[in-house]
């Protein structure tokens, strides 16, 4: 994907530990900003209660997920406690193309795998207050075993490490308050020079 004009929209890249919250938390800046789009991603693990095909994933079987990949249908992907994500590449591009802005919820390698492919994204780390905090979500949850939530705060405590590779970071303590932050985030970057160049001859032309 090449870098966006000021005519592009954003591509946010939310990531952080499993239980932190990103999907609760990205719901509520839609809600808060309806114009924002969110790409669903495709994953190969079972859909959890409530869950919902083409909502909350594309859920697929490894095969499918493979074909995907091979035709070069998918952005990044990883594999998380033994189940593969990824971001498919062309409704991000007719979203991006067309202005709008678009949240991404994905694991910290798939982040920095789109800084690579697109590294005038909007990378962000979202963390919780505390690991004892994270596990009371994990448990309260209650859709894991407990081995895999031992893996997950296994994991966890990897990502956690990994937040100075992210442009922001924003701590998970309050709904609301970390929707506000976001949401400032995005702002600024839409105000930033580089996305701007040349409004000047813009602007001196009216």
């Amino acid at each position: 994907m090449t870098a966006p004009s000021a005519a592009h929209g954003l591509l946010i890249c939310v990531s952080g530990p499993s239980g932190v919250g990103k999907g609760t938390i990205i719901r509520e800046v839609l809600r808060r900003r309806p114009g924002m789009a969110h790409s669903i991603s495709v994953t190969t693990r079972s859909p959890r209660p409530g869950e919902q095909h083409g909502v909350d994933y594309y859920f697929s079987d490894r095969e499918s997920f493979r074909r995907m990949l091979e035709a070069g249908e998918i952005l990044e992907h990883d594999i998380y406690c033994d189940h593969f994500y990824g971001t498919p590449l062309k409704p991000l591009q007719q979203l991006v193309a067309a202005g709008t802005d678009v949240l991404l919820d994905i694991t910290v390698p798939g982040s920095l795998a789109v800084m690579e492919n697109y590294p005038d994204c909007v990378t962000l780390c979202l963390l919780p207050p505390s690991l004892t905090e994270l596990e009371r979500r994990l448990s309260k949850r209650g859709t894991e075993t407990a081995e895999v939530m031992q893996k997950r705060l296994a994991k966890a405590r990897e990502e956690v490490n990994m937040a100075s590779c992210f442009q922001y970071v924003v701590v998970n303590d309050d709904l609301a308050e970390t929707a506000r932050q976001i949401l400032a985030i995005i702002d600024a970057e839409h105000c930033r020079y580089a996305r701007l160049a040349g409004i000047e001859e813009t602007i001196l032309a009216r």
